[in-house]
């Protein structure tokens, strides 16, 4: 019996474009193995390409402006279960909603050399101008993830949490798009269990989902033509085409429909540029 796919991505029927980037629709049906289930997850070693591709499409297309990345670090005694890890995440995020009004956010988990987990944590409360305020702000951070993973540790009281501000408009989205190709830090130790998701947001943060644009393959490479990653002949269309969305918005050019006559069919595909 020959070996059944486990997607058969079908011919492309549209297009969905995002504030910087394009997810190409296909017309394909997802082939699972074992009668139609799913197979178990085994325990996870590292930051999945999936995962990687998605929070890059999330960074990259959010509406929301982060403006003050957080780093939270661990003392020479740390838990190498991620369950408590996130534990103690959830207590600092709940107490971030009250010192920071709500903020919207993004974080991402990173191991340092040592074996120790640290996080990045991305909010969309800006720092204050006013030094007082904002050295406030340093020391209650500091204070808060000291009591929260019950360090003890002096120097990580003074050592165990960064506070930024981040000056470029897209500067948030760069880093996560560094993060999540930059692989020698999402190596879980061998030591780690539980590691759990590598990232995760606010609700507000993934973009909302758009309406497709009907539109077909040979229109959509006529698009990517002087696209400098664009796909070749005998490969297929890639899923996410980051970095197109103002080609699709700014196209006015032929849609091209083929079919088993060889006849063409021509007309004017203009595409708004709401999202």
């Amino acid at each position: 019996m020959p070996h059944m796919p486990k997607f058969d991505p079908g011919p492309v029927i549209g297009i969905k474009i995002y504030r910087r980037d394009v997810v190409v629709v296909r017309s394909g049906v997802l082939h699972r193995g074992n009668n139609g289930i799913a197979p178990r997850r085994g325990e996870i070693t590292m930051l999945s390409k999936k995962s990687r591709q998605r929070l890059a499409f999330v960074a990259n297309n959010t509406r929301v402006v982060f403006k003050t990345m957080v780093t939270l670090t661990y003392p020479g005694q740390f838990s190498s279960d991620g369950k408590v890890v996130k534990e103690h995440l959830n207590k600092f995020l709940l107490w971030c909603r009250n010192r920071f009004a709500t903020p919207s956010y993004l974080w991402f988990l990173e191991f340092q050399r040592r074996g120790a987990p640290h996080i990045h944590l991305l909010i969309d409360t800006p720092l204050s101008q006013d030094k007082v305020q904002r050295l406030g702000a340093y020391a209650d951070v500091a204070r808060k993830w000291y009591i929260v993973v019950g360090s003890g540790d002096v120097r990580h009281l003074k050592a165990g949490t960064r506070v930024e501000r981040i000056r470029k408009k897209d500067g948030a989205a760069r880093y996560c798009l560094k993060y999540a190709y930059k692989m020698r830090q999402k190596m879980v130790p061998d030591a780690y269990r539980n590691v759990g998701r590598f990232w995760g947001c606010s609700r507000d943060v993934p973009p909302k989902d758009v309406r497709m644009w009907p539109i077909d393959e040979l229109s959509v490479r006529a698009v990517l033509s002087d696209w400098e990653y664009c796909p070749s002949a005998d490969t297929l269309v890639y899923q996410t085409l980051y970095g197109c969305a103002d080609k699709f918005r700014n196209y006015a050019g032929i849609r091209v429909y083929a079919d088993l006559t060889n006849r063409r069919i021509d007309d004017k595909l203009v595409l708004s540029t709401s999202d």
